[in-house]
């Protein structure tokens, strides 16, 4: 744990040279081949709550303690964290603090007021790229309500789940992955009420 939060800083609000962009990505996309490695590395590891000074992480973990795998830290602040760790670092996932939440890597993410759900910037080796008109309309991080209890919160895209989110089912347990045309796809995991994570492979329907 003692490396958990060299990566978790939320540096939101970055003073570098802020340009217009075109058509630079959200975030970099992970290829399936590459998931599919990571995810051959972590689905033996254990899951359970492990507390630190700074609050608590809920996911998997190394035989020596540090977070690795798919999992969710819970700051003492209110802010939160999700996605794949490595070595205590968060290799790519969800930051979200008050004001603002960040999807992506540290060296590449978009930024999203919580306020209006808009994009605010893209993040890219420590420049800023301001969205378009298009790009603001079409890229939101919104909670969605269902009528069975559950709810998401994340990336949609023309009002449609498409990015990264989390799904909250009504019994407790949540889904952390990517969307796409509304319904999740590729490799995702689901954070169960009793400590337990299932890696879940949608592109295969198969669970890891």
């Amino acid at each position: 744990m003692k490396k958990l939060l060299f990566l978790l800083l939320f540096a939101v609000g970055t003073t570098a040279v802020k340009a217009q962009f075109a058509r630079l990505d959200r975030y970099p996309l992970i290829p399936t081949e590459y998931e599919a490695v990571y995810v051959d590395v972590v689905r033996n590891y254990a899951a359970s709550i492990l507390n630190s000074s700074s609050g608590q992480y809920f996911g998997q973990f190394t035989p020596e303690g540090e977070a690795y795998g798919f999992g969710t830290f819970y700051f003492n602040s209110g802010s939160m964290a999700t996605g794949a760790f490595y070595n205590g670092i968060l290799l790519f996932g969800i930051k979200q603090n008050s004001q603002s939440v960040e999807v992506g890597t540290e060296q590449h993410h978009v930024v999203y007021d919580l306020q209006t759900s808009e994009v605010k910037v893209v993040v890219k080796d420590g420049v800023d790229y301001l969205p378009n008109a298009e790009r603001k309309a079409q890229w939101k991080y919104v909670q969605i309500s269902y009528a069975n209890g559950a709810k998401y919160v994340g990336e949609t895209v023309n009002g449609r789940r498409d990015g990264y989110g989390i799904y909250y089912y009504a019994d407790g347990d949540f889904y952390y992955g990517r969307f796409a045309d509304d319904k999740p796809v590729g490799y995702g995991a689901v954070f169960k009420t009793d400590n337990r994570i299932v890696i879940q492979n949608w592109d295969e329907n198969l669970s890891q």
